[in-house]
């Protein structure tokens, strides 16, 4: 190599996260060590190191949301907050072995595949690099999507996004406006809705939800997993048949009324007032967007501090 060639891979990783971590010990298992992950923050764990909102964590079961090959018998609840997903993901990456194939602040700002050396060219903000394979891991959810609200910009408040939570911006009894009501939201605003003083939440499209049901994992069944792998085995293939079976309802449209009158009969349960309930209520089959996983969504609204807005947000001006 010349003193000008960039150095050369076999394999090149884009992003550290669940995905890409996921992939490089697949390598290693498979006897594979010349590959780096590009990788543009200073650490592992892709949208589990990003997001710090209140009430951060997965809406899949913990044995489920994790690799089969490296169950963790300790899980604290059946869907683990955020601090667990991103210790679990860290504690794998220096397991396997993987943490030294791991590239800090490399950000991939291009890749173009050269034919004459049969090689991708990927282009990072540490320099160059040659990879005969380019494996993209990027997630997502990695991109913040900052809604385009005429005013947002020089709203005068703290104003920021679930993803880039401000921890040093106490909320406790101020006034606080919600915009959207997907995955994060259903589980931020139950979170909020007690500290502040007024929750204005502002929801375009209300969304189906599911119960979730979360508990507390005890001592007694971790000690179990522990000493009995096999137990915790069959408890993850039994959380995957039940969410396979779930989809089958999404297939057909008689399959899924069914399932639409469930949840339509526990939003009443939740939501006595009819005007509120038909606000919440989806006008699309359930499938066709992101099914809300929570239990105590619905009921915040029936909270004397929380204002369900459903009308179009214009703009934004100073009060």
């Amino acid at each position: 190599m010349s003193a000008t060639e960039p150095r050369s891979v076999e394999i090149a990783i884009i992003g550290a996260g669940f995905t890409g971590i996921g992939m490089a010990i697949r390598l290693r298992q498979a006897g594979l060590e010349d590959f780096e992950i590009l990788e543009r923050a200073d650490d592992v764990g892709g949208t589990w190191r990003d997001n710090r909102y209140p009430g951060c964590a997965v809406d899949v079961q913990s044995h489920l949301y994790s690799y089969s090959f490296a169950p963790n018998p300790d899980w604290s609840a059946v869907y683990a907050p955020r601090d667990e997903i991103w210790r679990y993901i860290r504690t794998c990456a220096e397991r396997f072995g993987v943490v030294g194939h791991v590239r800090p602040n490399h950000e991939v700002e291009r890749a173009d595949w050269d034919d004459e050396r049969q090689r991708w060219i990927v282009q990072t903000t540490a320099g160059p690099l040659l990879a005969r394979f380019l494996v993209s891991a990027m997630g997502p959810l990695s991109e913040i999507s900052r809604p385009a609200i005429p005013g947002l910009e020089t709203f005068a408040g703290a104003c920021f996004h679930s993803a880039a939570w401000d921890h040093t911006h106490d909320l406790t009894a101020e006034r606080v406006a919600v915009i959207g009501t997907g995955a994060s939201a259903a589980q931020l605003i139950p979170e909020l809705q007690p500290a502040v003083a007024r929750l204005l939440v502002f929801q375009r499209t209300p969304a189906w939800t599911f119960p979730r049901r979360n508990r507390r994992i005890t001592a007694l069944e971790r000690r179990l997993y522990r000493r009995f792998p096999a137990m915790q085995r069959l408890v993850r293939a039994r959380q995957y048949w039940y969410r396979e079976s779930l989809a089958t309802f999404f297939h057909r449209s008689w399959r899924a009324s069914p399932l639409e009158a469930l949840m339509r009969l526990r939003l009443r349960r939740q939501v006595r007032d009819p005007v509120l309930r038909r606000r919440l209520t989806p006008t699309y089959r359930i499938g066709c967007k992101r099914i809300v996983v929570s239990d105590d969504y619905h009921r915040e609204f029936t909270c004397v501090n929380v204002e369900l807005i459903f009308a179009p947000i214009r703009e934004i001006r100073l009060h």
